[in-house]
C-alpha cells in the first residue's frame, strides 16, 4: 500500500498564503517553501539507518535472510558508513556458505569501524568453523582487547586454546568469561567442573569455580565446606573466614551430587541457549577425561569441615553463629579469633598463628588475641615469640594477673635476655605481693646491673624489712 504524505494541495513558489487586516494595509511576507526541507539531514539519515538496522536483526534473528538483507542495504543506503549492516551481511553470507563473499564484507564493515570488537569476533568464528584455530585465536585475541569485556570472546578464546592443547591458557580464559557472564553455567556445572581442577591441583582455578557454584546455590552444604578447604590451602584466610560463616548459618542436610568430568565445550555446548555474544564451534573439542587423584599426605592435616559442631568448642561455636554479619570490626576480629582457636584444637599451628596475627592488625589492643597467640608459640617450641607476646597481653589487660604469673614471666624474658620486660614483671609482682621476696632479690640484682644502686638497694632493704614482720608475725 502506497500512502501519499504530500498535502492535497501542496505549495508552490508561484501560490501565496495572504493575510489581510481590513482594518491595515501592511501585509505578511509570503512564505517561500523550499524543496530542501523534504531531504533528511545527515543526522536524520543516520537515524533512519539505525531503523533499518533494527529491523535486519530482527529478521535475522527470525533466519529471514532475504528480508535481512534487504533492511541491511536500505540501511546503507540512508548510511553508507552503518558498519553493523555490513556485520549482518557477511553472517548471512556465512551461513549460507559464500565464504569469500562474507570475508570481503566483513573487511568493509572494519574498513569503517576498526575497533570493533564484535566484527573480530565473528571472524575469529568465520576461521573457528575452518578449523584455522590460529586465525581464530588472533581474531578473538583482537575481540577481547577491544572490548575486555566480551564474554562470549573468552568463551571462544577458551574453545581454541583447549584445540591448540594449551589447557592453562583456556582456562584462564573461561575464568574471565565466567567471571562475566557466572549465568552461563548451572551450580552443578560449576561444582562438578571445579572438582575436576582441584583433582588436577588446580585450587586457585576450582575455588573461582565452587565461589560461583555457591553463589547461586548457597544451600550447597558439602560445596560450601570444599570452598573453605580450598581458600585455606591458598592462605587466603578472610575469604575462608567469610564461607565458614556461610557454612555454619546453614541447616542440617548435605546437597550430594555425583562427580562428573566436564571439559569446557561439553559445559558451553550446553548452555547454546543461554545469551552468547560470539557464535561458538559445532565440533567438540576431544579433551581426555581427568582421572581423581588422591591428595598428598602432606594436606591430610589441612582443615575439612564437614558438621562445623563437631569441631568448635561451645563457646568459639556459639561466637560464630552470632557473628553473621561480617561489617563491623567486632566481629571481623572475634572471626579471626575463633578461626584461630579452631586451627589451634586441631593442632595446625601455622594456620591457627596466621588468623591470630589477622585479628592482631585488625584489633591491636586485644590481649585476649596475645594470649590465644603466646599459647600456640609455646606448642610450637618458640619460647621467645611465647614470652613476648605473653608480656604484651599482660600489659594490655592487666586485670586478673596473679603476681606469681607475672613472676613466672619475668624468668622467661630473663632467659631471652630481654632485661627491660623482665624488670616490668617484676615491679608489677611486688606491687601486687609486697612480701614477695624472690621478686626483690631478682629486681635487687637487675637494676645493679644497670647502674641503678639506690633502687636496688631500695629491693634488698625491703627484703629485710620483709623478713623483720614475718618474725614479728611468727613470734
Amino acid at each position: 500500500m502506497n500512502i501519499n504524505l504530500q498535502s492535497p494541495t501542496p505549495l508552490t513558489q508561484n501560490s501565496q498564503l495572504e493575510i489581510s487586516d481590513r482594518h491595515s494595509p501592511t501585509q505578511l511576507a509570503v512564505i517561500q517553501p523550499s524543496n530542501t526541507l523534504d531531504r533528511p539531514t545527515r543526522q536524520q539519515k543516520k537515524t533512519i539507518a539505525r531503523i533499518y538496522l533494527g529491523q535486519a536483526w530482527l529478521y535475522f534473528q527470525e533466519q529471514d535472510w532475504h528480508r535481512a538483507i534487504i533492511a541491511c542495504k536500505n540501511a546503507l543506503e540512508s548510511d553508507p558508513n552503518t558498519a553493523d549492516a555490513y556485520k549482518i551481511l557477511g553472517n548471512i553470507l556465512k551461513i549460507k556458505g559464500k565464504n569469500a563473499e562474507a570475508l570481503g564484507v566483513y573487511a568493509k564493515a572494519l574498513s569503517i569501524n576498526p575497533n570493533s570488537a564484535s566484527i573480530y569476533a565473528n571472524l575469529g568464528s568465520f576461521y573457528a568453523e575452518q578449523k584455522d584455530w590460529q586465525q581464530a585465536l588472533d581474531y578473538y585475541q583482537q575481540a577481547v582487547i577491544f572490548d575486555p569485556k566480551l564474554a562470549g570472546a573468552y568463551r571462544s578464546l577458551a574453545q581454541v586454546w583447549e584445540e591448540l592443547g594449551d589447557f592453562d591458557q583456556a582456562l584462564e580464559c573461561f575464568c574471565q568469561a565466567v567471571n562475566l557472564e557466572p549465568e552461563i553455567l548451572s551450580s552443578e556445572e560449576y561444582f562438578n567442573f571445579g572438582q575436576e581442577l582441584y583433582q588436577q591441583g588446580k585450587v586457585k582455578e576450582a575455588s573461582i569455580f565452587y565461589t560461583h557454584g555457591v553463589q547461586q546455590n548457597p544451600q550447597a552444604k558439602s560445596e560450601l565446606a570444599e570452598l573453605v578447604k580450598m581458600f585455606e590451602e591458598l592462605e587466603e584466610w578472610q575469604q575462608a573466614v567469610v564461607y565458614y560463616h556461610k557454612l555454619i548459618a546453614l541447616s542440617d542436610g548435605n546437597s550430594d551430587r555425583p562427580p562428573s568430568n566436564k571439559p569446557i565445550r561439553n559445559l558451553l555446548s550446553r548452555a547454546k541457549s543461554r545469551p552468547a555474544i560470539a557464535k561458538r564451534s559445532s565440533k567438540a573439542i576431544a579433551s581426555s577425561k581427568v582421572a581423581p587423584r588422591l591428595l598428598p599426605e602432606a594436606q591430610s592435616n589441612r582443615l575439612t569441615i564437614t558438621e562445623p559442631s563437631s569441631d568448635l568448642s561451645r563457646v568459639a561455636n556459639k561466637a560464630l553463629a552470632a557473628n553473621q554479619n561480617h561489617a563491623s570490626v567486632e566481629q571481623s576480629v572475634s572471626s579471626w579469633n575463633n578461626l584461630g582457636s579452631l586451627y589451634a584444637q586441631k593442632q595446625q599451628w601455622a594456620k591457627a598463628i596466621s588468623c591470630y596475627q589477622e585479628a592482631i592488625q585488625i584489633a591491636p589492643t586485644s590481649g585476649q588475641i596475645y594470649r590465644n597467640l603466646a599459647k600456640v608459640y609455646h606448642r610450637t617450641g618458640e619460647p621467645q615469640k611465647a614470652a613476648l607476646h605473653w608480656y604484651q597481653a599482660f600489659t594490655l589487660e592487666p586485670k586478673g594477673v596473679k603476681p606469681e604469673e607475672y613472676f613466672s614471666l619475668a624468668k622467661s624474658l630473663l632467659e631471652q635476655h630481654q632485661i627491660d620486660q623482665a624488670i616490668a614483671c617484676l615491679r608489677r609482682t611486688i606491687k601486687l605481693k609486697p612480701n614477695f621476696n624472690q621478686a626483690y632479690l631478682i629486681l635487687g640484682k637487675l637494676l645493679e646491673s644497670q647502674g641503678k644502686k639506690s633502687e636496688a638497694q631500695k629491693c634488698y632493704s625491703q627484703i629485710n624489712n620483709n623478713e623483720v614482720t614475718s618474725n614479728t608475725k611468727s613470734d
